[in-house]
């Protein structure tokens, strides 16, 4: 957690300078940032954890001293290269278990899962119920039977294919709702950075007429 003690820190401390246009940019040495201008505080921020990487691992000895442009990232390396957290983040399983991944290391992500269970098992992401179902109408209730467990395969024999992918179809309604609703966030947001922007220039001109 120190590290993201420290990136706080040195985040309050920014001070985003401005040209004459009331616009943010970076005053980084040697920067080549295009655009040279940021319309937001919050990207102004994100461009400076780039050069500053704020995000340093506190375990003695790392030689991973440059730091982390996200917290994320510092996790990750946490979790994998000094096995922190590792009782509060147990491995995961392929669900499979003639699979050679089903026991051992595991996997450490959850996106790693995914990506085995769609090469390896022939799965798609439409539909989720603990893991993916398989939706392909190619793939056979035998082969299901096979290689899905028990609980999957019970789904699949209660619910027919047209059932599955309707219930892909409403998650994608939802999916296409939430789009338009953050078209609209986003929308709003640029009028409101529009008027911080000439805000900005006004205050400018003023500071430069007195």
């Amino acid at each position: 957690m120190n590290g993201k003690r420290q990136s706080a820190s040195s985040r309050n401390t920014r001070t985003a300078p401005r040209n004459a246009d009331g616009q943010i940019y970076c005053n980084y040495k040697g920067c080549q940032s295009a655009p040279s201008t940021f319309r937001r505080l919050s990207d102004w921020n994100k461009h400076m954890d780039k050069h500053e990487r704020p995000y340093k691992c506190d375990v003695p000895g790392c030689n991973k001293v440059q730091g982390f442009t996200y917290y994320g990232g510092l996790l990750r390396h946490e979790r994998e290269v000094h096995k922190k957290d590792a009782s509060a983040r147990a491995p995961i399983f392929c669900p499979y278990e003639d699979c050679n991944r089903s026991s051992g290391n595991g996997f450490t992500r959850q996106e790693n899962l995914r990506e085995h269970l769609r090469r390896r098992h022939l799965h798609t992401d439409d539909v989720s119920a603990g893991f993916s179902i398989l939706v392909n109408p190619l793939v056979s209730l035998d082969f299901r039977a096979n290689h899905l467990p028990a609980a999957v395969v019970d789904t699949c024999y209660d619910a027919s294919l047209s059932e599955t992918l309707s219930q892909a179809n409403d998650k994608g309604s939802l999916h296409n709702e939430f789009e338009q609703l953050y078209r609209e966030d986003r929308l709003k947001g640029r009028r409101i950075e529009e008027l911080e922007r000439k805000v900005a220039v006004l205050q400018a001109t003023i500071a430069r007429s007195t």
